[in-house]
């Protein structure tokens, strides 16, 4: 059942609002909703983005406390980010995929750390091996690449855990498909925003991925090589 966006000046804020871009991930989203609430209590907000599912992603949200949003078409991961971050309650938004790659415990220091930070980025500096190889090779070039030209200070700005600061996410609005992530991650470093590093182990993800490599790669790159010309909206506003 989906939940309608509430008034947020009528509710008081929660310490942390938690994002899940789902898209078919019925198997996986079971896992992490069932690992985050043993993590999680009242203070956390959680919110489920359905983008268009055509399996049973929605109705795993049925036995937990989460805000179900739905997408009745698949838009994208871009999207779905803003989608969330648009119904939030919380001044602090953590984003992770909905696969069970990422873990769940590192939630509460993240949620910590960006009382103080900017941002904050969950970086997979282990279980590097659980990643295909094509696809390790290509975070290794656009990771570097994105640290050299961007001087994005954190180990991995392709991770699928990171939190901001909401005002943030709508200056760093994505607008591409399949990396929304890295997009986030450029424009945060073009605002010299404030940004806390942990380190995270990578586990194997539950179900099939959704993501093309080929054509994540070449968004990848035209982004790279698009954002060197990307300057900063001077006015914060959501979408």
């Amino acid at each position: 059942m989906s939940i309608p966006s509430q008034d947020n000046s009528s509710v008081s804020k929660p310490l942390a609002t938690i994002i899940i871009p789902a898209y078919n991930e019925e198997k996986g989203l079971l896992v992490v909703l069932n690992k985050l609430f043993k993590i999680v209590d009242n203070r956390y907000e959680v919110i489920v983005v359905d983008d268009g599912s055509e399996d049973g992603t929605s109705k795993i949200t049925n036995v937990f406390p989460v805000k179900l949003i739905r997408h009745y078409i698949n838009k994208g991961k871009g999207e779905a980010i803003i989608t969330g971050a648009n119904n939030a309650l919380s001044d602090n938004i953590i984003f992770i995929d909905a696969d069970d790659t990422y873990p769940v415990t590192t939630i509460p220091k993240m949620a910590e750390a960006l009382l103080t930070y900017d941002m904050v980025i969950g970086s997979r500096k282990y279980g590097q091996h659980n990643i295909p190889r094509f696809n390790r090779l290509g975070n290794f070039f656009f990771r570097n690449s994105i640290r050299i030209i961007y001087g994005f200070k954190p180990y991995d700005p392709l991770t699928g855990l990171w939190g901001i600061k909401k005002q943030q996410i709508f200056r760093c609005k994505p607008t591409v498909r399949f990396a929304p992530d890295a997009e986030i991650c450029i424009k945060a470093a073009r605002l010299k925003l404030h940004m806390f590093d942990i380190p995270i182990t990578y586990t194997p993800r539950v179900g099939k991925t959704k993501l093309p490599p080929i054509k994540a790669g070449f968004e990848h790159l035209g982004l790279i090589l698009r954002l060197i010309f990307w300057r900063p909206n001077k006015k914060i506003k959501n979408s």
